[in-house]
């Protein structure tokens, strides 16, 4: 029992030590922590990325050939004067 609260004391010195060294320096933050994503999960991200912007434009991008901007005899006045 003593040695795990004697092992979490010196875990929370260190974590405290690197904090302190953090407000003074803050390049030894990023050399720390600011390492490149593993390719693989860099490449699955482009992927999703990739694959919701097709999926998103690809309704944007159908054409609407049968549809105008006045349906039958009623046509609103936006709708013609966007004609004009």
């Amino acid at each position: 029992m003593v040695d795990c609260i004697a092992l979490a004391r010196i875990i929370q010195l260190e974590n405290e030590a690197r904090h302190a060294l953090w407000r003074r320096n803050e390049d030894a933050f990023y050399r720390e922590y600011g390492r490149d994503p593993l390719p693989l999960f860099a490449w699955f991200g482009n992927a999703l990325d990739t694959g919701y912007a097709w999926f998103k434009t690809k309704k944007a991008d159908r054409p609407d050939i049968g549809r105008s901007a006045c349906d039958g005899n009623d046509c609103c006045a936006q709708a013609a004067s966007a004609r004009r």
